[in-house]
């Protein structure tokens, strides 16, 4: 038989490792599904322009519907959860990202896949904040932020996995497949979010006719909101730019075409190792302090890059890159968690998601219109220390502030 959690409030079910685990490895998975399903389009894209004759530039519309769509998903799931239920909603989110990747498949052309995509990614956009609210409030409050990092390296963990299964299926099987592949899967999960995914807990019975974004502006919340929209739109603009550019930097700068793609996985794979890592550290330290941490490191890698030479050493640089800024983009999840009472968890998350996403595209935006001005690879990413200087003084900000009173948070 199912063994529902119940709306006695899953902050209160720490007690019980039966109910914790089963909650925490459904978020997971259904967060690894969403990387897979999010990063598929990166490997289809190529092909899908290719078999119906256009330029790559002709995919731009399914890129920017895709971060459309992301970003109403970040910024509907909180205030969906406080009104339905966490369970309903996410039930919701995961069907319409498995139906819709299902349905990509069927396109014919560029403005139908557009249309699908963007449908899928607003249900992709409303699985992480719920699925990082839901796995934080099951434990105790000491490890929450430890939690939320566990999570959101499920993004990048689904990412690896896509770029194993992308591949293989495109060329045994047609592009179709990877999205066919990414929609069975989450879709599967249903039976499980129905038996063990919180219904809803304690304090959005309590809080259910408040408004939620109001919410994070009440009280101690409104500076560090701010502060923490910031630092996500800040760290994604910079995670983003070089994740999207450094392969053509380096060809500029005399790598071999052929092993210049190569980089942008030595940045992913440096990207997981760190968040990795900052899953451990965080309870040495607090998330704070871990980011500053992780954001100097990136810095250093980044200046040794501007002023270093191609030689062997640049993949590990580039790897070093990758190990300090990609755990920034997961550790503002764990800010938010941090920083918001249960309640208003999942739209703190999905606000602060949501700047990140704005920045992801704004950041390659910049990049490209940087390299278009002719400057040397060198000056290029030495301006990139400019985000990453700012961020760490953002944390510093934070830190200053100290640890907040959640209960002059709650919403009166």
């Amino acid at each position: 038989m199912c063994k529902l959690v119940s709306q006695e409030g899953c902050d209160h079910v720490a007690n019980s490792a039966v109910s914790i685990w089963p909650i925490i490895v459904i978020c997971f998975t259904i967060v690894v599904f969403d990387g897979l399903d999010t990063i598929s389009i990166t490997f289809v894209a190529p092909t899908i322009a290719t078999i119906w004759d256009m330029p790559a530039s002709a995919m731009a519309p399914v890129f920017m519907a895709a971060s459309i769509g992301a970003v109403i998903g970040y910024i509907a799931a909180g205030p969906m959860a406080i009104r339905l239920g966490d369970r309903r909603v996410m039930l919701l989110s995961v069907a319409v990202f498995g139906i819709g990747s299902l349905a990509s498949a069927t396109a014919t052309d560029i403005l139908g896949l557009a249309t699908l995509r963007l449908m899928t990614s607003v249900g992709l956009g409303a699985v992480l904040p719920l699925a990082v609210g839901a796995a934080s409030s099951v434990v105790s409050p000491a490890r929450r932020s430890t939690t939320a990092i566990l999570i959101t390296t499920g993004l990048s963990a689904g990412g690896v996995l896509a770029g194993i299964l992308g591949g293989p299926l495109i060329q045994n099987y047609g592009w179709q497949s990877i999205f066919i592949v990414g929609g069975i899967l989450p879709l599967l999960l249903l039976p499980a979010i129905v038996c063990f995914f919180p219904a809803s807990s304690r304090e959005h019975t309590v809080a259910g006719k408040e408004n939620a974004i109001l919410g994070l502006f009440a009280g101690q919340l409104a500076l560090r909101t701010i502060l923490l929209w910031l630092f996500a739109f800040v760290v994604f603009v910079e995670a983003y730019a070089v994740l999207y550019w450094t392969p053509t930097l380096l060809i500029n700068w005399g790598m071999p075409s052929e092993m210049a793609p190569a980089s942008a996985a030595v940045l992913s794979m440096g990207g997981l190792f760190g968040g990795v890592i900052l899953v451990f550290l965080v309870v040495e330290l607090s998330v704070v302090r871990s980011l500053m941490v992780y954001g100097a490191f990136g810095l250093g890698c980044i200046l040794v890059f501007a002023h270093g030479s191609l030689d062997k050493t640049i993949m590990m640089v580039v790897f070093g890159i990758g190990a300090g800024l990609v755990p920034c983009c997961m550790g503002q999840a764990a800010l938010a968690v941090s920083f918001y009472p249960g309640h208003l968890r999942a739209t703190g998350v999905g606000f602060a998601a949501a700047a990140g996403r704005i920045g992801s595209v704004v950041g390659p935006g910049l990049g490209g219109a940087v390299i278009a001005l002719g400057w040397s690879t060198q000056q290029i990413v030495l301006m990139a220390a400019v985000p990453s200087i700012f961020s760490v003084i953002i944390l510093v900000a934070i830190h200053i502030l100290g640890p907040i009173d959640i209960q002059d948070s709650q919403i009166a």
